[in-house]
């Protein structure tokens, strides 16, 4: 309760057919209360798509919990090359924390409903992140993100990255990212976390 997070990024991408895109994000959180956590998810790409959602979060499990549920109901709107309609997500996930010989670290898991108005099905989404804790030292993650609409491939995003704290509530993210989606692509991505 009382504390926020804050993460801003940015992506360059190659398309197999040599065109540079870029992505913009930006995804904000803070605890209104021990039950309660509100924010807000920004995504643009390209000039292309891109939404704008406002949630909350709820946990689902007790306080000390081994493995944390919590669930998440998101709703706003996104667009297609400026068409806008309505957007709607929800979010379960799992966390679970961890201590190796090089440090602390987490792991977690989001599985997600999404829908948006116009669309012939919803997508289903599942994502996992695992990191380590570096204090002073280079942090590694890996994040792989897939995505399934019926009718059509799965895509999926392997995100190998770095962290590296700069300040004692901010990090800065360097990842390369690999997606395979419509067409295949390379991305460098950068981030800004800020805790406060």
């Amino acid at each position: 309760m009382g504390q926020g997070f804050a993460s801003a990024s940015a992506t360059l991408r190659e398309t197999k057919t040599g065109e540079w895109r870029h992505e913009l994000s930006y995804f904000g959180e803070y605890g209104w209360s021990d039950r309660l956590t509100i924010g807000v998810d920004l995504n643009q790409s390209h000039h292309d798509s891109g939404h704008a959602l406002l949630f909350a979060r709820i946990p689902l499990s007790k306080q000390n919990s081994a493995v944390p549920l919590a669930l998440a109901i998101s709703a706003g709107g996104a667009h297609f090359r400026g068409d806008w309609g309505g957007m709607y997500r929800v979010t379960l996930s799992a966390g679970h924390g961890f201590q190796t010989e090089h440090g602390s670290g987490w792991a977690s898991i989001d599985a997600t409903y999404e829908y948006r108005h116009g669309a012939d099905d919803p997508t289903w989404k599942l994502d996992a992140t695992v990191g380590l804790n570096n204090p002073g030292r280079l942090s590694p993650m890996l994040q792989i993100e897939t995505s399934k609409t019926s009718g059509q491939s799965l895509s999926y995003a392997i995100i190998p990255s770095l962290r590296h704290e700069i300040s004692a509530h901010q990090e800065v993210v360097f990842g390369l990212e690999y997606k395979e989606a419509d067409q295949r692509s390379l991305g460098l991505r950068v981030a800004l976390w800020h805790r406060f």
